[in-house]
């Protein structure tokens, strides 16, 4: 038999080598609902299944508006502070109830501005991706650690490798399930 080898495979490539855009990369400019929905789609479709909804809908975004979680939109419009924040709400809600990221934000944002603590997100988690995706050797975050470790540094990076961890395992089971894996050319009994 032969095994299974999902980090082999383009999925898990793209994976280990995905970028979030950073603060500045947003758009510069509010958008409406529609536009947003495109927007986030465009940066977070990559962490569906075939099949699954959105990882964002309008009734989620305004749920979001209504309990506080992300500030009202101007006239209707939101802007890149919005995106960046559900970005985050839309990456970490597969892990964590919505009150809990709602605090991580919360905390982010009592130490640093919003465009510092997106970046640290953005960062953290795609060394999370890297890891879990292509190298497979936690040991190697661990040599990346922040110039100082902090309790808000080390809960973003506990909830990335969360999602990274998650995402991982319902990948391969996608991949494994509907034929799409690749087979190794040495077999090793499982």
């Amino acid at each position: 038999m032969e095994d299974i080898i999902f980090e082999h495979s383009t999925v898990a490539k793209q994976l280990a080598n995905h970028k979030l855009p950073r603060y500045n990369d947003l758009t510069k400019f509010d958008v409406f609902m529609n536009q947003l929905l495109e927007i986030l789609d465009e940066y977070l479709s990559i962490f569906t299944i075939p099949g699954e909804q959105k990882i964002l809908t309008a009734s989620m975004v305004n749920n979001y508006v209504f309990k506080n979680i992300i500030e009202h939109p101007v006239q209707k419009k939101y802007s890149r502070s919005h995106i960046a924040r559900l970005i985050v709400i839309g990456v970490l809600k597969p892990v964590l109830p919505i009150s809990d990221i709602a605090e991580i934000i919360n905390l982010a944002l009592k130490q640093y501005d919003i465009e510092v603590a997106y970046e640290y997100f953005c960062i953290e988690l795609e060394k999370a991706l890297k890891v879990t995706f292509e190298v497979r050797d936690f040991a190697d975050i661990e040599k990346t650690q922040p110039t100082k470790t902090t309790p808000l540094s080390t809960l973003v990076r506990s909830a990335v490798l969360s999602f990274a961890n998650q995402l991982y395992v319902r990948k391969s089971i996608y991949y494994a399930t509907h034929d799409l894996a690749v087979q190794s050319t040495s077999a090793v009994g499982v």
